[in-house]
């Protein structure tokens, strides 16, 4: 390490784009610089550390085992450079400031515009840095520094990542309107949607999200209640994928209730309630490292808004 110390909070950020974006003219264009800048910063910080950071594959560029120390080392480095701001923060009573956001990619579309638009109107000088990933993705990142709080779909990979839910909703039956199984739809209590018994879907051919998508993980905790008796036709990452084709008959599905309203399919399917002794819910979580108070000032307000404002949805899935 002949010239390490010559690496600056410049040079880290490049590292990082690169490694996030795995391509360096995606890291150029998320940096706003040129390519060839963004390479010569590569090669003097290789050339520092005497070791290869990064490695050309068919797919993009990969981190070799020293580029996974380095990074891992520059989140840390990076979070001490964010706690120095975070600090002066706190004391010029949030004049200035930056928050590190998380949101799977759903629900940030769904939840960002109510809740960022709040806390700008508050705090208008505090800077918002959203990294839009998966759900898993995101727990890693908070739990090495990159992130200060995200929101997601439960359940959670790791169980060191604390979380408060702040949005819970019916999963849904969704059946084709001309299934023959819409017959065992029923009433209860006089409520105006109707229920479906679980029982009556043995042996149906189903429609799902991917086994890693939180959608799937939802639904396979209300179809372990049919001892495998049932069959996966198709899978897809889209959950709108899912909606159009149990739209164009091809299968059942288990929808949540927001999803249901967000990708409309007219008259096409049909929903059902689930008996409430099967906990049939979709949850969002924020998420967050050790403690509410040790979160910085800017993460904390935004975390009360969340929580004591709930969830704002957009006026057209009200």
């Amino acid at each position: 390490m002949n010239g390490g110390a010559n690496m600056n909070q410049s040079d880290l950020e490049k590292i990082l784009a690169i490694a996030e974006e795995g391509s360096m003219a995606k890291a150029a264009q998320k940096l706003f610089i040129t390519q060839p800048a963004l390479s010569k910063c590569l090669t003097k910080v290789e050339e520092s550390l005497g070791e290869t950071l990064f490695v050309r594959r068919p797919n993009g560029l990969r981190l070799t085992y020293a580029g996974e120390c380095l990074v891992k080392k520059a989140y840390q480095i990076m979070k001490l450079y964010d706690d120095v701001e975070i600090e002066f923060c706190e004391l010029n009573h949030m004049r200035k400031g930056i928050l590190k956001l998380g949101s799977a990619e759903r629900i940030g579309a769904l939840v960002l515009p109510h809740l960022l638009k709040r806390f700008n109107d508050l705090y208008p000088n505090i800077k918002i840095d959203i990294i839009e990933e998966n759900s898993m993705l995101l727990e890693e990142k908070l739990l090495i520094g990159a992130l200060d709080i995200a929101i997601l779909c439960l359940p959670l990979k790791n169980a060191n990542v604390n979380y408060k839910i702040f949005y819970e909703e019916p999963l849904y039956v969704a059946l084709p309107k001309d299934h023959p199984l819409n017959s065992e739809g029923y009433v209860q209590n006089s409520e105006e949607m109707p229920y479906f018994p679980l029982e009556k879907l043995k042996g149906a051919e189903f429609i799902l999200t991917k086994s890693f998508k939180k959608t799937r993980m939802a639904a396979d905790r209300i179809l372990k209640y049919l001892d495998k008796d049932y069959n996966i036709i198709l899978e897809s990452q889209n959950i709108e994928t899912v909606i159009r084709l149990v739209a164009s008959g091809l299968g059942i599905s288990l929808i949540p209730n927001i999803y249901s309203k967000v990708y409309h399919t007219g008259d096409k399917i049909r929903y059902y309630q689930i008996d409430a002794s099967y906990s049939p819910v979709w949850q969002w979580a924020v998420i967050y490292n050790e403690s509410i108070d040790s979160l910085t000032r800017p993460s904390r307000e935004l975390f009360n808004i969340l929580c004591q404002d709930g969830c704002r949805l957009p006026n057209y899935i009200a």
